[in-house]
């Protein structure tokens, strides 16, 4: 048996019509509550994203955390429209350190045709059906909620299905929804946690259900660590993505 991989191409530049398509993919992704918390550049064949550091945020904790999940939200967004345009993805995080605001940058190197997957998560960015009802992710089917953890996941991230719950010592209940942890705890991490948390919206979609990251309590630290303890896990969790129509 052989396998067919992705043929190599020459340097590609973007068409107009090619570049509409990744900004307004970026366009569509959520922002976590922030106003306009990022910048893209499409350069020839590699679309660049900056964090917009004076762009509104919570930053409570002095490191603009819903800001940089922004981010790491827009660079799903670009990846999905990049493989719907025929293309294999390869993204470099946090890439230049002469440029401290470049969040990600993301490079079509490799011919690859895309899927019925690729074609029914990129439509799934322009779903604009409002998140009313929260469900718990056990009382969903097995196949749905795999294929939405199985989307999100990553190296250094991962989707937990939580019911809800009240962590340790704190009055505040979490919905149910599933719990986005990364490794650890730096901008990178909360990039990926962001790009995990779109990921997942979209294979959300595709199944007919709504999502609403919850966000604000977890700009705290001390609240990351009682939801660790009360859930027994590593790592670090950046937000709850709630499920349901």
């Amino acid at each position: 048996m052989t396998a067919t991989l992705p043929a190599r191409a020459a340097a590609h530049v973007w068409s107009a019509q090619e570049k509409s398509v990744l900004v307004r993919a970026a366009l569509h992704t959520d922002s976590c509550g922030v106003g306009s918390p990022w910048t893209v550049e499409v350069h020839e064949q590699r679309v660049e994203i900056y964090e917009r550091f004076r762009a509104a945020s919570w930053l409570h904790d002095g490191a603009g955390r819903d800001r940089v999940l922004a981010c790491g939200s827009a660079l799903a967004g670009v990846a999905v429209a990049m493989r719907v345009l025929g293309w294999l993805p390869e993204t470099v995080l946090l890439g230049d350190a002469a440029r401290p605001d470049l969040a990600a940058c993301v490079t079509a190197r490799a011919r690859l045709r895309p899927g019925n997957t690729d074609a029914r998560r990129f439509q799934a960015l322009f779903d604009q059906r409002r998140h009313r009802h929260t469900v718990d992710p056990a009382t969903l089917p097995g196949d749905v909620l795999d294929e939405i953890v199985h989307a999100g996941a990553a190296r250094g991230v991962s989707l937990v299905p939580l019911s809800s719950f009240t962590p340790a010592s704190r009055k505040q209940t979490l919905d149910p929804g599933l719990l986005v942890v990364t490794a650890a705890d730096g901008r990178r991490d909360q990039i990926l946690a962001g790009a995990a948390m779109q990921q997942a919206t979209l294979a959300a979609r595709t199944r007919e259900l709504t999502t609403a990251p919850q966000i604000g309590p977890f700009q705290f630290r001390e609240f990351r660590q009682r939801v660790l303890r009360s859930c027994g896990l590593s790592g670090s969790p950046q937000l709850l993505l709630r499920l349901g129509t």
